[in-house]
């Protein structure tokens, strides 16, 4: 899923995914020139998303097409399990703490 936030004041708009921990920013290329450029805020753009848009819809549309069939990087992967060996390891200690007491 993809969340798209404008600001048509800068002429940019921010995109935020559950697939990847940096943010895509599509923002007016530099020069004064109509295009309109992608660019992520850690590491490199990929090469499925380098290259200049006519408008910020048509750069939407290729960024969205770029996630759909991405899977999920491996820093939110790691993320999620740690979240969820927590959660179980919480669960096992309290049904060991309650059978001791008991």
């Amino acid at each position: 899923m993809v969340d798209f936030f404008h600001d048509t004041e800068n002429q940019r708009c921010v995109c935020k995914t559950d697939k990847l921990k940096s943010e895509i920013t599509i923002e007016k290329e530099l020069g004064g020139y109509r295009f309109f450029i992608i660019t992520v805020n850690t590491g490199s753009v990929p090469k499925e998303l380098s290259g200049r848009y006519s408008s910020i819809p048509k750069a939407q549309k290729a960024v969205s097409d770029y996630l759909r069939n991405k899977s999920k990087s491996s820093t939110i992967k790691r993320d999620e399990y740690a979240e969820n060996f927590m959660k179980r390891k919480k669960v096992k200690d309290a049904a060991k703490s309650k059978s001791k007491s008991s």
